[in-house]
């Protein structure tokens, strides 16, 4: 799947990660989880119970579409 991206989206506790986990495995590609990519000041936030706007989302989202088109 060379220069492929697939990308899973659900609210909390769907389970995207589990579902991308075994479509890795099953199409031999590699996961990436979009939480992993959070900068520290959301991780942060949001660990806080501060939900995140707009504005905080942005870099995250960027660094998403970082990743896919790489």
């Amino acid at each position: 799947m060379s220069g492929r991206s697939i990308i899973l989206m659900g609210v909390s506790g769907s389970g995207k990660s589990s579902v991308g986990t075994e479509l890795g495995r099953a199409i031999e590609a590699k996961f990436i989880d979009g939480d992993d990519l959070h900068p520290r000041a959301n991780i942060q936030k949001m660990a806080s119970g501060t939900p995140l706007n707009d504005n905080d989302r942005a870099p995250w989202l960027e660094r998403i579409s970082d990743v896919a088109y790489s």
